[in-house]
């Protein structure tokens, strides 16, 4: 057992090198079309924009740890009041699954918490945000993508936020009952650097 445990440690030794040597930073940025559920809101334009780090595994899978600022929300149809607008500190794992060993069209698919930067845990702990707006969302993702040999990635989302916007159900904003959760659809572009 303790042989076998020596073998793996190993083993693990000789993969982590290799699996470094290949991560590439990168920046990503691009346009979201957001919307809150059960809302009286219409879908609002925004846009994303960060960082990626791409981990090449195989010659058909890549993790792509990213963070990025993204602005959501939804655009007001009314008079009475006016855009709902969250700005999110998002960090998210993307699993990418190749088509094939040259890494051009690819599936993505992960999960990410989506920060508050305006009404977090700090700024409500100090009294300066807004209560009735959650200060975070888990999320979940889906996408298709392509990849071309010198870095740059062309890819489309759909972002779906699984935590109520409404934080305590007390916004005039909402005309249904239930969870108001983010909606994004993403068309975007990264480019990640050749390190050596």
């Amino acid at each position: 057992m303790r042989k076998s445990l020596i073998f793996v440690f190993f083993c693990m030794l000789l993969f982590i090198p290799k699996a470094y040597s290949q991560a590439r930073p990168g920046f990503k940025l691009g346009w979201n079309n957001s919307n809150i559920s059960k809302t009286t809101l219409d879908t609002k334009t925004g846009l994303y924009i960060g960082g990626i780090l791409d981990i090449s595994i195989t010659d058909y899978y890549s993790l792509q740890p990213e963070i990025f600022y993204s602005s959501q929300g939804g655009a007001s149809n009314s008079t009475e009041y006016g855009d709902v607008e969250i700005d999110y500190l998002s960090l998210a794992a993307a699993n990418k699954f190749f088509i094939g060993s040259n890494k051009g069209f690819h599936f993505n698919l992960g999960a990410g918490l989506d920060i508050n930067i305006k009404n977090n845990f700090v700024n409500l702990f100090n009294g300066d945000g807004d209560d009735e707006i959650s200060p975070f969302d888990v999320v979940v993702f889906g996408g298709i993508g392509y990849e071309f040999p010198f870095g740059l990635i062309l890819e489309a989302r759909y972002k779906q936020g699984t935590v109520s916007v409404d934080f305590f159900g007390a916004d005039d904003l909402y005309e249904k009952d239930g969870s108001n959760l983010n909606g994004v659809v993403q068309f975007g572009a990264a480019y990640k650097f050749k390190l050596k």
